[in-house]
């Protein structure tokens, strides 16, 4: 992880996603926000691709969102933004994690 900007209100990392998220204690995360890549094959040059497979896409999705579960504080809040496409199953799925509540999209 490499720390990219601090001040007293917190800190910038520069990571992949789950290196950064395992290593967050757990219910330690009061807001989490999340705008993944929506996988439509976009070109990030040198550093990573958003073109897999459904089935690899939505595995990515909850190992992430099961990190991100993890962090938050109970009563904490966790937002993600994406296509409907893929936020049907993410729904899903963390609706079989329990623990939480849903709001609204």
């Amino acid at each position: 992880m490499l720390l990219i900007h601090k001040t007293e209100l917190g800190k910038l990392y520069q990571s992949d996603c789950m290196d950064l998220l395992r290593s967050i204690e757990g219910e330690s995360v009061h807001t989490f926000f999340a705008d993944p890549p929506f996988n439509l094959g976009k070109d990030y040059g040198t550093n990573g691709s958003d073109d897999r497979s459904e089935t690899a896409y939505l595995e990515w999705s909850k190992q992430w969102l099961y990190e991100a579960v993890r962090i938050l504080v109970p009563g904490g809040s966790f937002f993600v933004y994406n296509l409907p496409k893929w936020l049907m199953p993410v729904g899903c799925y963390l609706s079989s994690l329990g623990g939480l509540t849903f709001k609204h999209w």
